[in-house]
């Protein structure tokens, strides 16, 4: 009887430890979604993720290529990620319920930063085919971005900017990398592509020699704050792309944010938030289109697209980036 009062008392020793173990040793696992692999997007996530886990006890972050903001807010909605690099004027439409998102307002979102980084429309064509202008991709098969995504509907307001639709060309729709090898071997002649400066499928592109970056010029660009009245004058600088000898004029969205949900812990959050801000040549060093990322892109909370999450507030505050 002695014996077998002990061996429950061990047996209840043992099982408390394994608990108070799990207990001490839980990891928080965390997915980021970014964008396909050939823009800016996945690079800095792998670099935040990077940052998270040396920073953060427990921590277990992992960064993945997806179809850019418009997957990235879903899939946050449906809860399978739980952050991500999403177009501040994705957010926006879907905070407020705009657009596809009518009737549905996602008033969950929060932002995690400040600003990131800022895009580029950047519009290719091949240079045999004739094509001085985005007018001249009537009658052309053009890359306009997978189905639904934010680059598919760039696309849709840049060819409508020029006064064309989709019935004027044909339009496929893939992805950034399938775009760039079409294009490389002849099977498309022109792509819609809305990148950070430097992106790593444009300049496969251009080093080939064969293909140009369109301008959207003054009256393109006129024509398309009509569309998109957040977007904003953009020059890719010569030298931006192997064989740019020239400016090109274009235009952009606001700065992309990390968004996440508004349930998401506090704690957490400030943690993340901190871990990135206090470690910026960790994301800086990625390329040059993130060198601004950092408190200078911390705007006042009634500034933003869409509100900071708590937990990112309350570090913004205590740092003395906000008052």
């Amino acid at each position: 009887m002695l014996k077998g009062r002990r061996n429950l008392i061990v047996a209840a020793g043992v099982l408390f430890m394994f608990l108070f173990a799990g207990a001490a040793f839980a990891v928080t696992h965390i997915t980021m979604g970014t964008a396909g692999v050939g823009g800016m997007n996945y690079p800095v996530g792998m670099a935040m993720a990077k940052i998270w886990n040396a920073n953060i006890k427990d921590m277990k972050a992992v960064a993945i290529a997806t179809a850019g903001a418009v997957q990235n807010i879903d899939m946050i909605r449906t809860k399978d990620i739980e952050v991500a690099v999403c177009r501040a004027n994705e957010a926006y439409r879907a905070f407020n319920g705009l657009e596809k998102y009518e009737g549905k307002p996602h008033t969950w979102l929060r932002a995690l930063t400040g600003g990131v980084m800022f895009d580029a429309k950047t519009v290719v064509a091949l240079k045999d085919e004739g094509i001085n202008s985005i007018k001249d991709f009537k009658g052309k098969r053009v890359a306009v971005g997978p189905v639904g995504s934010g680059g598919e509907l760039d696309a849709r307001e840049i060819l409508a900017a020029y006064g064309l639709t989709y019935k004027d060309i044909t339009p496929e729709y893939v992805e950034a990398s399938q775009a760039v090898d079409m294009m490389s071997d002849g099977l498309i002649q022109g792509a819609i592509l809305g990148f950070t400066p430097g992106a790593s499928a444009i300049s496969e592109l251009m080093v080939t020699g064969k293909v140009i970056i369109l301008p959207i010029a003054e009256e393109g660009y006129q024509a398309l704050k009509k569309i998109n009245p957040l977007i904003d004058k953009r020059v890719l600088k010569a030298g931006t792309y192997p064989n740019q000898d020239y400016d090109v004029e274009t235009c952009g969205d606001p700065a992309d944010l990390i968004i996440t949900r508004e349930d998401i812990p506090e704690d957490l959050v400030y943690q993340m938030t901190k871990s990135l801000y206090e470690n910026l040549d960790g994301v800086r060093s990625v390329a040059a289109a993130v060198r601004g990322f950092g408190p200078d892109l911390v705007a006042e909370p009634d500034k933003m697209l869409i509100p900071y999450h708590p937990g990112a507030l309350r570090y913004f505050k205590e740092a003395g980036i906000l008052k």
